[in-house]
């Protein structure tokens, strides 16, 4: 006979390792999902290679270090592939009764939401590395020294929550794959596009540069790029600004997460 978890569930001391015996159901699914390799590994290093052969000796000759800008806006693009990832997982198991299951078992409430979005993250650190290794050979550098590398890692890992998180609420919300999929595009093309990924705010006409400026893409990728870029100026408040909003992405869909997840039906 199935045991249902007491409403304390949440609060077991077992919710270590139940997100991490989740959290390796979650790894191995993912190898065993070609997709998943492509959508946070191979297409980063795809995108990379076109924007540095294509567009870089153009930004060269227009005084722009490109391979130097670039790299910290593919890791930020390869955090939004494995987020939108994350909602197709999430959709996933909302549909086919996994998340029921999970529900009606012994183990912490937040372990299935925690292990995914350590998963996705996982995921995202490691094509961060092998981005990392490409930028390198099209000379990107982390001129900031020792420090800059463990800072550059440790805003790569909370940005990559702070995305995915949304994220993973949207596929329990919808508990559909293709709608999840298709609705996590229509956020990020947006953002993508009206931000300094690909290019810097004076592009940009100049009643929109406050927005570019300062809309949460914008400002992880800000951060990314200073502190891998010696003489960035403002760097403390770059990098505050941009924690300022991955934690308050994470707190507020923090809260909401459970609440969703405990609604999925």
């Amino acid at each position: 006979m199935t045991t249902v978890a007491p409403a304390t569930a949440g609060m077991s001391p077992a919710l270590l390792t139940d997100t991490l015996a989740l959290t390796a159901r979650h790894l191995r699914l993912m190898v065993r999902r070609p997709p998943s390799i492509m959508g946070g590994i191979v297409l980063p290093i795809i995108f990379a290679i076109l924007f540095l052969t294509v567009f870089g000796r153009v930004m060269d000759r227009a005084g722009l270090d490109y391979p130097q800008y670039m790299m910290p806006a593919i890791v930020v693009q390869a955090a939004f592939f494995a987020a939108m990832s994350g909602s197709v997982w999430a959709a996933e198991d909302a549909s086919s009764g996994m998340v029921e299951r999970l529900r009606a078992m012994p183990i912490a409430r937040p372990a299935p939401i925690l292990s995914l979005l350590i998963g996705e993250t996982v995921r995202s650190v490691v094509g961060c590395v092998v981005l990392i290794a490409l930028g390198y050979a099209f000379g990107f550098r982390f001129s900031t020294g020792v420090l800059g590398v463990p800072a550059f890692l440790g805003i790569v890992i909370v940005a990559t929550a702070s995305i995915c998180l949304p994220y993973l609420v949207l596929g329990y919300r919808l508990a559909a794959p293709e709608p999840a999929q298709a609705l996590g595009g229509v956020i990020y093309f947006p953002l993508l596009l009206e931000s300094t990924l690909f290019v810097p705010k004076d592009a940009y006409p100049g009643w929109l540069q406050p927005i570019v400026e300062y809309q949460p893409l914008s400002c992880v990728t800000e951060a990314l790029r200073a502190v891998s870029t010696d003489g960035y100026s403002n760097v403390a408040s770059t990098v505050g600004i941009a924690m300022l909003w991955m934690v308050g992405s994470l707190v507020v869909f923090g809260l909401l997460a459970p609440r969703v997840f405990g609604r999925v039906s």
